[in-house]
């Protein structure tokens, strides 16, 4: 009877331990986007994860060149995103967008 415990716990954990290692493998979602302010069309553009300088350049402005959103976050169109109300960028850069 001993037995078939230990059986039963060493199972149970192993079920755990493979539920819990496939949490942790899984993708990360990025928290955050990161949006260009296109000046020409008034629609930001999403750059998250492109280097300033390679895929898009800020240049010579005090304007708003970037902001950064949560992820669920559409400036473009924040009264139908994802996110409840109207979210504030936590982070800007200055600057010219082009890309």
């Amino acid at each position: 009877m001993r037995m078939k415990k230990l059986k039963v716990s060493v199972s149970a954990m192993a079920l755990l331990l493979g539920i819990g290692a496939a949490f942790a493998g899984s993708s990360h979602q990025t928290l955050e986007k990161k949006w260009g302010l296109n000046r020409i069309t008034g629609q930001y553009e999403d750059v998250t994860g492109e280097v300033v300088g390679t895929g898009y350049s800020c240049t010579g402005s005090s304007a708003v060149c970037t902001e950064t959103y949560p992820a669920d976050v559409n400036p473009n169109d924040q009264e139908n995103d994802a996110h409840d109300g109207i979210a504030e960028r936590s982070d800007m850069e200055a600057g010219t967008f082009s890309n």
